[in-house]
């Protein structure tokens, strides 16, 4: 049953995103931003994550992104609690851990933008009232643009909420993050995000967003973009086995 609901949901928002891109002023900065991320969970404490991404500006690719990392789980914090139904096990952990590589670049004939990123990343969860998620994460992007060296400092606080009815798992969120440019502060950022990342099968999430970019002074400008991502889970036959074994016991 979610498979076709997963076709429905994806041909409906693929069809709005469309409409309401083409829809813009070409002067406004409106996009749409495909990507694909894929989760293999090796044991209880270690996750390899990859992904591969897009934006997509006035009708045409702007830039290409992938990234490999590598999570790593501690403290369990009441877990299963709340999210035991979702796949992203980082919610059901006090706190994790991120290291990983991205690399990005312009498509041909566009201005060369090449840019490697080395990021690493905490998680830390908190428990609210009504059943809410308080994650606090803070991201450092050792960034390369062109061979320039210029970090960013990435603060993060997501609000989540999960739902579960008789036929859909999903969850709500609200997310707002900063950007700190430490080379030149004039390009600092602050955006807000609304979303929900549904339930499809066992292995696949569905995940839609939209988020929007304040204007910070001439250099930074307004930005409205809508997010579609497919996400899909794995884990190692032997970490399927520890969690068989463990379901059986007393």
């Amino acid at each position: 049953m979610r498979i076709p609901l997963l076709k429905l949901v994806l041909l409906c928002c693929f069809a709005l995103a469309s409409e309401w891109l083409l829809a813009q002023d070409s002067s406004s900065k409106k996009e749409i931003w495909p990507e694909l991320d894929v989760y293999y969970r090796i044991n209880e404490k270690i996750r390899l994550y990859g992904m591969i991404s897009g934006t997509r500006s006035n009708s045409e690719y702007t830039d290409g992104s992938a990234g490999v990392y590598l999570d790593y789980f501690a403290l369990p914090w009441l877990k299963g609690r709340r999210y035991a139904d979702l796949h992203d096990t980082t919610r059901g952990y006090y706190w994790s851990f991120r290291v990983g590589y991205s690399y990005s670049n312009a498509p041909p004939g566009n201005e060369r933008r090449e840019i490697n990123i080395l990021e690493t990343e905490t998680n830390s969860n908190f428990y609210l009232p009504l059943e809410i998620t308080l994650i606090n994460r803070n991201r450092l992007d050792w960034r390369w643009v062109n061979g320039d060296f210029q970090p960013i400092y990435r603060p993060r606080v997501k609000f989540i909420r999960n739902f579960k009815t008789e036929y859909l798992t999903f969850d709500i969120y609200l997310l707002t993050e900063y950007f700190f440019y430490l080379n030149d502060n004039t390009q600092n950022r602050l955006r807000l995000t609304a979303g929900s990342d549904i339930k499809v099968s066992r292995n696949i999430d569905f995940e839609v967003y939209y988020l929007y970019q304040f204007q910070n002074k001439p250099s930074v400008k307004p930005l409205n973009a809508i997010g579609l991502q497919l996400n899909f889970y794995f884990k190692s036959k032997r970490y399927k086995q520890e969690l068989e074994a463990a379901e059986k016991k007393p």
